[in-house]
């Protein structure tokens, strides 16, 4: 791993995270760990399938899609990129994947069609952007794509057939470079991963499940990944619907994210990391069983369950949470904690 190397490039070059009003951590703490980990995944995975004739071509759309958004992503950590800059790379990269037929095809019992292209684009700037702003606790993004990755990993080599397995050996040597970044990740994080790195994951863990897989697999894949994501996903919801009700634009920022709120219930960092790894974990698991144990429209009707749950989930913190502002915004006027 490049991490060692990184570390001291950031030092000796004062590319620290800044710390503000909406950062929980303190001190000087380098910011350009993605650059550690993206281009060893990358080198890896165009070496081993390249050692598999054609199925490289296959890939090439989706890792430039995904570089593109690391680049951007790089950019933006080392200069503060406008919002609205990063949207629209993040377009262009999610174009990419289109423009070669990479596209979701169905959802559970539904074949999408044209109405697939649309969901495609979406998704792939949801899956960006969620994976983006759930990176706020030490090791918590690297953690949840680290499950991600090797449950598709699992699943893929375990019910793809020929080449469709090689799908779940990239998905491995994901998760393969997460672990290695998490040994510098962990609390107290000795580097953080920056934008190039959360986005760069968000988009690869949305992109590889694109790829054509048997028809059995496709079935409940995508149902899989939206469950598999739920933490960052519901989170992102959450807050355009927070940002939309109190009509601010959702690239305002602000300290309201579900580790924010698990804080202010009175978890710390290490704590809100072992309850959400715990949820996550479940998650994979009911994931296994969906797909590889029962399968077909029961297994899509277990991960709705899983979907519905974990809905019910966030609905409870957020009411929880708000009833605890309250309280000490009643026995501490003069700091009066988040309002939800």
């Amino acid at each position: 791993m490049l991490i060692p190397w990184v570390i001291k490039l950031c030092k000796k070059q004062g590319w620290y995270d800044q710390v503000n009003s909406r950062k929980i951590h303190s001190g000087t703490i380098p910011r350009l760990g993605s650059v550690g980990f993206v281009p060893v995944f990358l080198g890896a995975s165009i070496l081993y399938l390249g050692m598999h004739g054609t199925q490289l071509l296959t890939y090439l759309p989706i890792f430039a899609g995904g570089f593109l958004v690391f680049v951007l992503g790089l950019a933006d950590d080392l200069y503060e990129l406008p919002p609205r800059y990063k949207l629209l790379g993040q377009s262009v990269a999610s174009l990419i994947p289109l423009f070669y037929g990479v596209h979701l095809t169905r959802v559970g019992p539904m074949d999408l069609g044209v109405m697939g292209y649309v969901m495609t684009f979406l998704w792939l700037i949801g899956m960006s952007n969620a994976f983006n702003l759930i990176d706020g606790v030490d090791a918590l993004c690297g953690t949840l794509s680290l499950s991600v990755a090797l449950t598709l990993g699992v699943v893929v080599s375990v019910k793809g057939t020929g080449d469709t397995g090689l799908e779940g050996i990239v998905g491995f040597i994901l998760g393969g470079c997460m672990v290695g970044f998490l040994l510098y990740n962990k609390p107290p994080a000795r580097i953080f991963m920056g934008d190039g790195g959360s986005q760069f994951l968000g988009f690869m863990l949305g992109a590889l499940p694109l790829l054509k897989v048997p028809e059995t697999l496709s079935f409940n894949l995508f149902p899989m990944m939206v469950v598999l994501s739920s933490i960052p996903l519901l989170d992102t919801a959450a807050a355009i619907w927070r940002r939309t009700r109190e009509g601010r634009s959702f690239f305002t920022p602000d300290k309201r994210h579900l580790h924010h709120k698990l804080m202010e219930m009175g978890y710390t960092t290490k704590s809100v990391l072992a309850l959400l790894v715990m949820i996550q974990v479940g998650l994979s698991g009911v994931s296994l069983l969906a797909v590889l144990g029962i399968g077909g429209l029961r297994g899509f009707i277990v991960l709705g369950v899983g979907l519905g749950v974990m809905i019910l989930f966030f609905g409870i913190m957020h009411y929880t949470s708000h009833a605890v502002s309250r309280v000490k915004a009643k026995e501490h006027p003069q700091n009066p904690g988040i309002d939800l």
